[in-house]
């Protein structure tokens, strides 16, 4: 709770100016990165054609440039690649992160399964998964009330 006790005087002060001129630079660079996301999805869904006329798809692109910066720890590139490869490999996650994950994936191919009609226990499955999140979801709240 906050009172006069426990209240810091704030060591920087904005001006309006300054203020107004840090909000619209934070504008310009959530659309930089929006416009970046959408460049990069771009590339990711497309297919290119090598110098040989071999058709590859942007995921190829990717997957095979991100395994040649691993290859070459001398590269200036080796610890982007390092971080990315943790990022996608979940290695910098929890592992409730992790089940959180892996449970919305088969909830997600469950679903896709009943709206295909690919599966008919596909709803058996879905039930299953939901409560498994249920069950996973209550372990966690019970372990943050317990550490509180």
């Amino acid at each position: 709770m906050a009172n006069e006790q426990n209240l810091r005087p704030s060591e920087y002060k904005l001006s309006q100016e300054e203020a107004k001129k840090g909000g619209i630079n934070s504008g310009k660079t959530r659309r930089r990165k929006a416009d970046l996301r959408k460049a990069a999805q771009a590339i990711l869904d497309g297919t290119f054609t090598d110098k040989n006329g071999k058709p590859f798809t942007g995921e190829e692109a990717f997957k095979n440039s991100l395994l040649a910066n691993l290859a070459n720890p001398n590269s200036k590139n080796w610890g982007k690649a390092i971080d990315v490869f943790v990022k996608l490999t979940g290695a910098d996650m929890s592992r409730e992160e992790k089940q959180q994950i892996k449970a919305q994936t088969a909830l997600l191919k469950a679903k896709v399964d009943v709206l295909t009609g690919a599966d008919t226990s596909a709803l058996d499955r879905l039930d299953a998964i939901l409560e498994g999140m249920k069950n996973n979801a209550e372990r966690s709240t019970d372990t943050e009330s317990e550490t509180e």
